[in-house]
């Protein structure tokens, strides 16, 4: 295991960052509201479920699952996180994770999200670790850094992009080595309804706006939509009612439903969210595609579909072939869950 006063260092440190009375964290959430980067009740949300990760001893369980010790880390690595900020904290886990490791971490944060991690990497500066911690908003403030290791989110059309601009700020080494994840949506498989089920999809699809590669964009089901229309209509607006939605669709999503009443297609439409009975490969916030279908119709969309599903998850029920996760846990996962199947604090000490 890492060194126990390393761990129990950065535990502290994570502790007193989420405490409700830092001044700091405070004064992050109200910048964000304020400027209207994310609601209040999706940032809420997600610092409740850091706060419970954290005492359920995620941070240990997570050293211990990626075989962390005093010997097997990543002390002396250069790490260059490029953190999204489509969601609020986004890049918490591959910040702690990185800390972790005991690399020297160095995050460009997103301009969508720039006070949120960076009152958690403020905390981290001030815990006393031997290590570098540095951020900013900038990818200029990592010229020359040489990293020996970029860690990137984002869609796969954007990688060269980056790859180049890092190149010319000379951020990273030639040689580094890029853990890019490209994972888009998640799905879920449904063998039964009932009133608690329905509350778990709801979240899973309406959390952050339905955005997020762990937010159920796909859902295969046993029944047809028409059988719970009505009843996921009325739990969607009692969901919006106690969490506002922060940002609107694009027009396009109006387009889309026009096309669906032309053509016939069964779809439920509540003005600013779309779900629509289709197999096709979900490519718009704010819509969710619908499908009946059994666990082998599960496992065909899984390989069509390949890499840019996130998850899959289902009500406890297993599916030969298919690792799957509690639905429940779709927007409140632990802090061990690899993105893209890929744990970052193994990736590092590799």
């Amino acid at each position: 295991m890492q060194s126990v006063k390393s761990v129990i260092s950065i535990t502290q440190a994570v502790k007193n960052w989420l405490d409700p009375q830092n001044q700091d964290l405070q004064k992050a959430v109200e910048k964000t509201v304020s400027e209207g980067l994310f609601s209040a009740e999706d940032m809420q949300h997600q610092l409740s479920v850091l706060r419970g990760n954290v005492e359920n001893g995620d941070i240990e369980e997570w050293v211990k699952r990626a075989g962390l010790t005093d010997k097997n880390n990543a002390k002396g690595k250069k790490i260059l996180s490029l953190h999204a900020g489509n969601l609020p904290l986004v890049g918490f886990q591959t910040a702690l994770g990185v800390i972790l490791s005991g690399a020297d971490y160095y995050g460009k944060l997103s301009r969508k999200d720039p006070y949120l991690l960076a009152s958690f990497l403020k905390e981290m500066q001030k815990a006393g670790l031997k290590q570098e911690i540095h951020f900013s908003t900038d990818l200029d403030s990592f010229e020359n850094q040489e990293a020996d290791t970029v860690v990137f989110a984002g869609s796969e059309n954007s990688v060269p992009d980056v790859k180049e601009e890092i190149r010319k700020q000379n951020a990273a080494k030639p040689n580094a080595t890029y853990l890019i994840r490209t994972a888009k949506f998640s799905m879920v498989y449904l063998n039964e309804w009932n009133e608690g089920i329905k509350g778990e999809l709801v979240e899973a699809m309406l959390r952050y706006g339905g955005k997020g590669c762990r937010s159920a964009a796909l859902v295969a089901a046993k029944f047809g939509l028409d059988e719970v229309k009505e009843e996921l209509r009325s739990s969607m607006q009692n969901f919006w009612r106690k969490n506002p939605q922060h940002q609107k669709p694009a027009p396009e999503l109006k387009y889309q439903f026009a096309y669906n009443e032309g053509i016939q297609r069964n779809q439920l439409w509540l003005e600013d969210f779309l779900i629509q009975e289709t197999d096709e490969l979900p490519e718009m916030d704010f819509m969710v595609n619908w499908m009946e279908g059994d666990e082998e119709r599960v496992r065909a969309l899984r390989m069509k579909f390949g890499e840019v599903v996130q998850s899959i998850y289902t009500t406890g029920l297993e599916i030969d072939g298919l690792k799957t996760e509690p639905l429940s846990q779709a927007q409140s996962p632990p802090l061990w869950w690899k993105p893209d199947g890929v744990d970052v604090i193994s990736e590092l000490i590799m």
